[in-house]
């Protein structure tokens, strides 16, 4: 039934879907839904929570990045997210509709964007050490760059502006924009233009004194 309801959140989102969509979907007998779910609201609540923890799942999204690397570490949490966006777009307006519904719900997915952040926040007091980073002072900053490159991949894969859709990215065009922009605005300087492909010419991206 999950599964079933995960592919009509899709289809035909959150607020059209009704039960019978979903046991039609799943193949099985309408009724069989109330063994399992006391309303279509406690379904969708379990669906979008666990589809939400699963794109956060930290240990899986660095698993093959090297030790040291901070623009790979970058990349690969924004292939995350852009894989969330991408495969699953209208999954992704359902999470953001719910958010704005349910309290609880709404707390679950910032505390996930936190932690999706946090890792790069208790490291940055040993990225620069002359600033002196006060904590709040680095979430601040974390949170204003990474915020940029939420808002352009609802507008890309969710609201799907035909300007910025022109562009044609695919996912990994989309995550190297993503990643150069951050990586640039965090440490002041380009990547390794051997990481880039889609982005390599934005090395040129600077002012002339």
């Amino acid at each position: 039934l999950k599964a079933a309801a995960l592919r009509v959140l899709e289809r035909d989102g959150y607020h059209k879907m009704r039960i019978a969509d979903v046991t039609r979907e799943a193949g099985v007998a309408q009724g069989l839904f109330y063994h399992y779910f006391k309303d279509l609201k406690s379904l969708t609540l379990e669906v979008l929570t666990e589809y939400a923890q699963a794109s956060a799942d930290v240990d899986r999204i660095e698993r093959d990045v090297p030790r040291g690397d901070w623009y790979a570490r970058i990349y690969a949490y924004n292939l995350m997210v852009v894989r969330s966006y991408a495969r699953r777009p209208g999954v992704m307006r359902c999470l953001l509709q719910l958010a704005d519904e349910d309290e609880a719900f709404s707390g679950m997915l910032r505390e996930n964007y936190r932690d999706q952040l946090m890792w790069l926040v208790d490291v940055m007091p040993k990225l620069f050490p002359d600033v002196r980073f006060k904590k709040h002072q680095a979430l601040m900053v974390v949170y204003s760059i990474a915020g940029v490159g939420e808002g352009l991949v609802r507008e890309y894969f969710i609201n799907e502006s035909k300007t910025l859709r022109a562009a044609e990215l695919d996912e990994a065009q989309m995550a190297e924009l993503l990643s150069t922009c951050f990586y640039r605005a965090l440490f002041l300087e380009h990547p390794d233009s051997k990481q880039l492909k889609y982005t390599r010419n934005l090395a040129a991206m600077a002012r002339v004194h």
